[in-house]
């Protein structure tokens, strides 16, 4: 599953990545003399025209090779000066081919964004009320307790978890009140600069109260052998009663490899079912092991289909919003709030993620590849030489100088940009192994 989900992640993002210099190139008589999913030597293909398509054996990247580009291959034969070569294009033209790329790339998430809210429906979480808060957090040090219905924050109302998080993360940098109601009195909750400055406080470190409803199953867990299905209601455990996900996975985590009596409540039926929670090792904050039971369910969430143009606008709005947070997230690696240990990942983390979203469902691995299409959009459009931004700014800066940089002086930027790239992936091939370990 691992190297199936990884290798349909990456070709998907290539894909369509060099898929936008390639059009941008023929609609500019460019000529393409490959395009390549994964980086040499060429396994196979199948040559039409001037271009190669092929697949080749190194599976994390891709290429389009056009005429008359200094790139990473670092092949100056072939500047003759003809007019289908990239060199001899306008500056403008040049740009729109090199942009491309990342522009597909962000279509690509919008386009995956809107079909998952118009074919599955945008994922609901119809409460605000505070069921979990992580022990000594940024909400629990604000103030906000178990129990409290959220109102407003920042005077904008919510009527659902997905508007807390969105409303909390929209206020990220600035000071966040939040209007509650507890014990039938209003209240304000702040959450000042000093709570905010807090590390991983750019996560909402609380959920909603939820029902002991079964949502997605994992396959081949506890729960899927057992039979329990999507939409089930967990009445009770062990004849302990369980009104709510947390009451329910208390008890779980609890009762690691010990058969427990489930009451299932199912289309106006109650059903009885013996499951027994798998162990789990998972580390705790001081790098201890502790073994936790778990049967492989997530929490219900309804969904609301939107129609055909509401999905587009809403997909269009998530893909702004999304990359809105990325961009924060890079100034944060910048500027040194964030370090890049916490923050970088490389094909090992990506190759976990990808399997452990394609357990979930087919779903849950198409928003992962928006999530990181957008993700590879803003690293490639850094002025950082070898990526298309460091050619974009070579491009730029001819034009300013009204004259090109000589081959020379453009060889000797690839190599540091490949120097660079190089660093940077085992930087992050270690960090994945030190996250691993």
């Amino acid at each position: 599953m691992s190297y199936l989900s990884i290798f349909f992640v990456i070709s998907v993002l290539v894909f369509f990545h060099e898929l936008g210099h390639f059009l941008f190139a023929k609609l500019f008589g460019v000529r393409v003399e490959r395009f390549s999913i994964g980086f040499p030597p060429r396994l196979f293909g199948i040559k039409i025209g001037d271009t190669d398509y092929c697949i080749s054996a190194i599976p994390f990247g891709g290429y389009v090779k056009m005429t008359g580009v200094i790139d990473e291959s670092m092949d100056t034969s072939k500047l003759t000066g003809a007019p289908y070569e990239f060199s001899s294009k306008n500056w403008w033209q040049k740009t729109l081919i090199l942009v491309g790329g990342v522009t597909m790339n962000v279509v690509l998430a919008w386009v995956i964004m809107s079909g998952l809210l118009h074919f599955e429906g945008q994922q609901v979480i119809p409460s605000t009320t505070v069921g979990y808060m992580i022990e000594d957090g940024i909400s629990q040090s604000a103030g906000i307790q178990v129990g409290d219905k959220i109102l407003s924050i920042n005077n904008a109302p919510v009527n659902t978890w997905n508007d807390v998080i969105e409303n909390y993360i929209s206020n990220l940098g600035n000071q966040i009140t939040f209007t509650i109601e507890r014990a039938g009195e209003v209240q304000e909750v702040i959450f000042g600069a000093e709570i905010l400055a807090q590390n991983a406080s750019e996560q909402l470190d609380m959920a909603p109260q939820t029902p002991a409803r079964v949502g997605n199953i994992l396959p081949e867990s506890p729960a899927s052998r057992s039979g329990l299905q999507r939409g089930d209601r967990i009445i009770s455990i062990a004849n302990m009663p369980t009104a709510s996900w947390d009451e329910m996975t208390e008890i779980i985590r609890n009762n690691a490899n010990q058969p427990l009596g489930f009451q299932i409540e199912r289309n106006g039926q109650i059903i009885a079912k013996t499951i027994t929670p798998e162990a789990v090792s998972q580390i705790d904050e001081n790098g201890k092991d502790f073994i936790v039971g778990q049967i492989g369910i997530n929490v219900y969430i309804e969904r609301e289909a939107l129609p055909f143009f509401a999905a587009l606008n809403e997909g269009f709005q998530k893909t702004v919003f999304i990359t809105g947070l990325n961009i924060k997230a890079l100034w944060w690696l910048v500027t040194g709030k964030k370090s890049a240990r916490d923050m970088l990942g490389g094909p090992i983390m990506i190759t976990k993620l990808a399997a452990e979203f394609a357990e979930v469902s087919f779903s849950s691995l198409l928003e992962l590849i928006a999530n990181l299409s957008i993700m590879l959009a803003l690293i490639n459009i850094l002025p950082i030489p070898a990526l298309d931004g460091g050619h974009i700014t070579i491009v730029l800066l001819e034009e300013i100088r009204r004259k090109p940089l000589s081959t020379r002086t453009k060889l000797k930027i690839q190599q540091v940009g490949m120097a660079i790239l190089l660093l940077l992936i085992v930087f992050v091939m270690y960090n994945d192994i030190l996250r691993l370990l």
